[in-house]
């Protein structure tokens, strides 16, 4: 049985007057997880993920602003991320909690960690986007090296590719999921989810939200992550976990290196033979780690087999 309908659509409104949309899956006694997008995406993506609600988690899925059912925000920055997620955790009576970010959620979670303080226990980062530099280019594809360019460069194109890809979604999810499946340089396993019946379905269902607004807080969201985040993930104190397929292709396994690397605490889980969708088939493992964060265990390195 999957989640109740009632809980993917609510809203809670910010000190700022903004609001912000949220799903919950998993029942309130659970372990509460808040877990982060990717990009485009929604609070709905996490749907991908539930058969039947877990009875250890709680996770709360937030949409960020601009996207699903969360006012834009004007002059945003990443670093303001922290306190809408401490705003959401006070309206659900939370105090503390693991956070986690697939893709371009990762720098969310990271950011929530940085600016939480003891209120996060640990972070999880899911083939998590990481922050520009001159090597960030190296290992994508040719549409997403070049799509990469043009936002860090010209933020005006941005906005016109997010309304171009806005109205596409609206339109026709499943067919631009096929061409998905179907570009070239994609590894086997990315393919392979693309192509799933159950994800063609959901992507017909929930894709659209993430353009609920338009392209703008997509293309606002594109930018800024091109840009300097703000903030030292180094200062992160709390244990932070990073999966990631060694043949990704949207975001190179150098991003969660180079990130994994400068942060003390952390723990590096490379899978050797996946890419850049390595939710569904890990989720169960990723899950159990998040729940676990509050235990004694000291941070490390792993390579998966």
């Amino acid at each position: 049985m999957g989640p109740d309908p009632r809980r993917l659509r609510q809203v809670i409104e910010l000190p700022d007057g903004r609001t912000l949309g949220f799903a919950e899956y998993g029942p309130p006694s659970g372990v509460p997880v808040f877990l982060f997008h990717g990009l485009p995406g929604s609070r709905l993506a996490v749907q991908e993920l539930w058969d039947e609600d877990p009875r250890f988690a709680r996770v709360i899925a937030p949409d960020r602003p601009g996207v699903g059912l969360s006012a834009f925000q004007a002059g945003r920055r990443l670093t303001d991320w922290a306190a809408d997620v401490a705003h959401l955790a006070d309206s659900l009576g939370i105090d503390r909690f693991a956070v986690a970010g697939f893709s371009a959620g990762g720098p969310h979670a990271l950011v929530a960690a940085h600016g939480l303080g003891a209120r996060v226990v640990g972070v999880g980062i899911i083939a998590g986007a990481g922050p520009p530099n001159p090597g960030t280019l190296r290992g994508l594809r040719p549409t997403m090296r070049i799509r990469h360019t043009v936002v860090q460069r010209v933020p005006t194109l941005a906005r016109a590719l997010a309304e171009r890809d806005a109205w596409r979604t609206r339109r026709h999810p499943v067919r631009l999921l096929e061409r998905a499946a179907a570009s070239s340089g994609l590894p086997a396993g990315d393919r392979a989810a693309l192509s799933s019946p159950r994800r063609r379905d959901l992507e017909a269902r929930v894709a659209p939200e993430a353009f609920r607004q338009g392209g703008r807080g997509v293309a606002q969201e594109s930018s800024m992550l091109a840009r300097p985040w703000g903030f030292d993930p180094a200062a992160v104190r709390v244990p932070v976990h990073f999966w990631h397929g060694r043949e990704d292709v949207n975001v190179p396994v150098t991003a969660a290196e180079g990130l994994a690397g400068r942060i003390a605490t952390s723990t590096l889980t490379v899978l050797p033979d996946e890419g850049h969708l390595i939710v569904p088939r890990h989720w169960d493992e990723i899950l159990a780690a998040l729940v676990s964060f509050g235990s004694s265990e000291g941070p490390r390195r792993e390579m998966a087999p």
